[in-house]
């Protein structure tokens, strides 16, 4: 499904983590040895409503590695996911995650097509379609969300996550997730790509596995959830980083999609979002994916195809395309991607008790219990608007102290702001 072209100097990066945590992309030789204490930060402060002794836990790691750029990478990843939970998206992507890929530029005589409509036409031709994300970048989870309704036309009923905690047992006869439901789930976008699959009919799958044979277990659990029960299913796989490897160059560790394909004998539609990624700092970033946005100036996520339709891949035999998102663009503070479409309220200080930082959470009322709609940190008194978005029915706003006590609470229609 690729166009063949070369890439220099791609390093997969692999990223030790807990579980219920997905891996990332690159094993290091010497892992800072807060690691570990990090991550628990990750799984703890969505328990806690800790998340600003988590992130301030974390800035005070990543202070310490400043002059470490291989550990800075590694530590960055818990703290960025931290920013992500409390709605801090700036910020999320404000700090390295990995040295920039160099690749060859091959896109001269490409052509720029949707995203969307281009994988729905794509995913016609398998019963796999596994997209990935990095797991600080909630934008990522819109791209699934994005897809679920066109690919249940095309008869896909499966949705695996891999995030998810097989002790939530009911998250299927529930219709949405709560805080034990998984990790990277208590973000408010993740939760709401899993309300949007159970609202069109979607069966949830919890799938992941730990371990030497983490990658084989996860795919006979997902087979044994799908394929096993029907074998003309069709499966939508949302994951990280390298899980949707068909095959690994660099060394011998074979990943989910690669294992999935051996089981089924289907050749999964392999998607990359992480190749190619948006960073406040444009050192950070891949030289190529700049060249792109001023080629194409797109507007929506794009594909590359050429004058046959054929996809453009960063790393042709190992998956199948990449997906080029536009650069994130702000009003009242908050991601365009993210507030668009819905009604918003502008925060007030009160919430807060006119105390800083603060957490505040937009829920819906009668699911309490839910991930919030929406969830924002605020760290100083606000000195221009700030918005949070409200969902279609009435919802209650939480403001929580700096140490994660409830200070303010009231109920709200969907029509204020």
């Amino acid at each position: 499904m690729c166009i063949n072209n070369k890439l220099f100097s791609i390093r997969n990066f692999y990223l030790l983590a807990s579980v219920f945590l997905v891996f990332t992309s690159n094993v290091y030789a010497k892992e800072p040895s807060e690691l570990g204490f990090l991550y628990k930060q990750v799984i703890d402060a969505p328990k806690n409503n800790s998340y600003n002794d988590a992130i301030s836990k974390a800035i005070e790691v990543n202070d310490k590695y400043k002059g470490d750029q291989q550990s800075r990478f590694t530590i960055n990843q818990p703290l960025t996911t931290l920013y992500s939970y409390v709605g801090q998206y700036e910020k999320a992507i404000s700090f390295p995650t990995d040295v920039p890929l160099i690749s060859e530029d091959l896109i001269e005589n490409l052509s720029a097509i949707s995203a969307v409509d281009k994988i729905q036409a794509m995913s016609e031709e398998t019963k796999i379609v596994m997209i990935n994300e990095a797991h600080h970048i909630a934008l990522h989870r819109t791209l699934t969300a994005s897809l679920l309704q066109k690919l249940w036309s095309s008869g896909y009923r499966y949705l695996a996550i891999e995030t998810l905690s097989k002790r939530d047992v009911d998250i299927n006869i529930r219709g949405y997730a709560i805080e034990r439901s998984g990790t990277y789930s208590n973000e408010p976008v993740y939760a709401e790509m899993i309300r949007t699959a159970k609202k069109l009919g979607y069966q949830i799958i919890a799938y992941d596995d730990s371990g030497s044979e983490r990658e084989k277990k996860a795919a006979e659990n997902i087979f044994n959830a799908t394929f096993s029960i029907n074998k003309n299913a069709k499966v939508i796989v949302h994951c990280g980083y390298s899980h949707i490897l068909e095959k690994n160059i660099k060394d011998k560790r074979i990943w989910l999609a690669n294992e999935l394909a051996n089981l089924t004998g289907i050749n999964p539609l392999t998607i990359s979002q992480t190749n190619l990624m948006e960073s406040k700092t444009l050192e950070f970033e891949n030289p190529i994916y700049n060249k792109i946005l001023n080629k194409f100036n797109p507007k929506i996520p794009i594909v590359l195809t050429d004058n046959l339709g054929l996809v453009w891949s960063t790393m042709p035999g190992q998956h199948d395309v990449d997906v080029i998102w536009p650069r994130t663009t702000y009003t009242n503070t908050r991601p365009d991607w993210y507030i668009q479409n819905y009604d918003l309220i502008a925060f007030e200080g009160r919430w807060c008790r006119n105390k800083y930082p603060c957490i505040i959470e937009i829920r819906r009322w009668n699911e309490l219990n839910a991930i919030p709609f929406d969830r924002l940190r605020i760290e100083v008194e606000p000195n221009e608007n700030v918005v949070l978005r409200l969902p279609l029915h009435e919802s209650i706003i939480f403001g929580f102290n700096e140490h994660g006590e409830k200070v303010f609470e009231e109920k709200i229609n969907a029509s204020k702001g």
